[in-house]
């Protein structure tokens, strides 16, 4: 069972895992040192995609030797992307990673049926990383891909979330499905929205018990307090197998899981491995704002889900 995402390259190597990584656009400073952290820790090959003699000038700029690596030339961010995934699709590379190009673009040219990289489900972003004060692992999701999802995107949300638990050695994650209030009758409620996400969450329980969330177990609506902490449940007397001991952390729109996932990133200083997943092949969608360690974290839990199968 990995317990601290900070030490997950550290265990992915020492498993002896190891996959090849194509960067799409790989003309970026920060990128390329992500790129060398990787190929140092001995958990990734890497395929740089973009113009050469950018990524040969960054390089130089930056320090980074550019011997281990294998460079494709491509011009623009179009054609770094479709190259990218070409690699992907016909067996040279086995995972894709964002570099100077925007995750909308690039996860839009995944999700083209042509490119034969989408499943049944859809994509959403994961967010791991051990909570504060804590010797486990969370997920938070979905933080940068859903916008508003309805009930069957929360459904596929909380599948893609489980798959990756089980990668981590989670056997049944429990699963809190967030709201403002924990239930959807209550007479605080005053907005529509508000209403939408403790129904979806109590339906989202419901189809738990009826085995159509396979491999886990589902609690909501939860507010976060009350899904993080045994004091506050306590004290509010919620008492359940989820309720104080969440493992993954439904939330109801981007707005939510964008701010949970920031005020650990800015306030806490937490360290993330933040993949996309529900494609053939995981995502490394690394932000500007993202740590090093971080990112490096992030290419080592898309190695962890490639050797478990849990790319679905």
């Amino acid at each position: 069972m990995i317990r601290r995402i900070e030490t997950l390259a550290d265990e992915v190597r020492a498993s002896g895992q190891k996959r090849n990584v194509v960067v799409a656009a790989a003309d970026d400073a920060d990128t390329l040192m992500t790129a060398r952290d990787a190929w140092a820790r001995g958990i990734a090959d890497m395929t740089l995609v973009g113009p050469t003699e950018g990524i040969q000038r960054l390089a130089k700029e930056a320090g980074v030797d550019l011997a281990p690596f294998r460079i494709v030339d491509a011009q623009g961010d179009e054609a770094c992307i479709r190259e990218s995934i070409r690699l992907v699709r016909e067996g040279t590379c086995e995972i894709v990673m964002k570099g100077r190009v925007r995750t909308a673009d690039l996860m839009s040219e995944i999700l083209r049926r042509s490119n034969g990289l989408r499943t049944e489900r859809i994509v959403s972003h994961i967010g791991a990383f051990t909570a504060p004060g804590e010797d486990r692992v969370m997920i938070i999701t979905d933080a940068g891909i859903n916008i508003a999802p309805d009930l069957s995107r929360k459904r596929d949300i909380i599948l893609n979330a489980v798959d990756v638990m089980h990668a981590l050695g989670i056997v049944c994650p429990k699963v809190a499905v967030l709201s403002f209030i924990e239930r959807s009758d209550s007479t605080q409620i005053i907005h529509p929205g508000i209403k939408q996400a403790t129904e979806d969450a109590e339906n989202l329980t419901e189809l738990c018990k009826q085995g159509q969330i396979p491999g886990c177990v589902v609690e909501g609506p939860l507010a976060l307090d009350n899904a993080i902490s045994p004091y506050a449940a306590a004290r509010k007397n919620i008492q359940s197998e989820v309720s104080g001991c969440a493992d993954i952390l439904v939330a109801h729109d981007i707005n939510m899981g964008n701010a949970i996932y920031k005020a650990l990133q800015c306030w806490s200083k937490v360290v993330f491995a933040s993949v996309v997943v529900g494609s053939r092949t995981p995502v490394v969608v690394p932000s500007r704002a993202d740590s090093k360690a971080s990112k490096l974290q992030s290419i080592a839990l898309t190695v962890l889900l490639m050797g478990r199968g849990a790319a679905k």
